[in-house]
């Protein structure tokens, strides 16, 4: 065998190896993908649960919001019809912006029942309050786990080599949840000057 051809399948073997080591590489990518991915689909399963509490309870409050007679009509309606929505089969960054809209939703309930101290007082309506106070706390827990496994997620379809991987296979960046009704929080003030 001349040397020429063994430079030549020298070279070949290493191509080969070459080859085998980047579709490995690209395998194991994907396959990180995929899992991030479902990871993410499973947080904001949990999600979905703990907000189908909460819409059954915001559905609640507008019964009672009903029974008092108060005439926010449009507010009472976008709280049923986003219940309606919730419970579609959507995808993830669609109920993700579904969400955002049940939060404000949920803030001008809350505006309503300002309005109104009797229906403060209604001892239905401090009981579904209190009710509602256990979910935010759950709401809260998984809207960060959400948050955090999303974060991780659209880091790797940001980085090189795998963003061109997650280009090819339509991995898009998942939306955060936020909600604008947090912004306008201001904190009571606990100490009197």
């Amino acid at each position: 065998m001349e040397i020429s051809t063994i430079i030549w399948l020298v070279a070949g073997l290493l191509i080969l190896i070459a080859l085998g080591l980047s579709v490995k590489a690209w395998i194991g990518i994907y396959n990180k993908f995929q899992y991030w991915i479902t990871r993410a689909q499973r947080k904001f399963a949990d999600i979905d649960v703990v907000m189908q509490e909460r819409i059954d309870n915001i559905h609640a409050l507008a019964q009672v919001a009903k029974k008092y007679d108060i005439h926010e009509y449009k507010v009472l309606k976008d709280v049923i019809e986003a219940r309606g929505r919730w419970t579609k089969d959507t995808g993830l960054n669609e109920k993700v912006n579904l969400a955002s809209q049940i939060e404000n939703n949920y803030f001008k309930l809350q505006a309503v029942f300002e309005k109104y101290p009797k229906l403060k007082a209604d001892k239905m309506h401090m009981t579904l309050m209190e009710r509602d106070s256990r979910i935010e706390r759950r709401l809260r827990k998984t809207r960060l786990e959400y948050n955090r496994v999303a974060q991780q997620y659209n880091e790797r379809t940001r980085r090189f080599p795998r963003n061109i991987v997650a280009r090819v296979h339509n991995f898009a960046p998942l939306d955060y949840l936020t909600f604008e009704g947090q912004e306008i929080y201001e904190p009571k003030e606990i100490f009197e000057d």
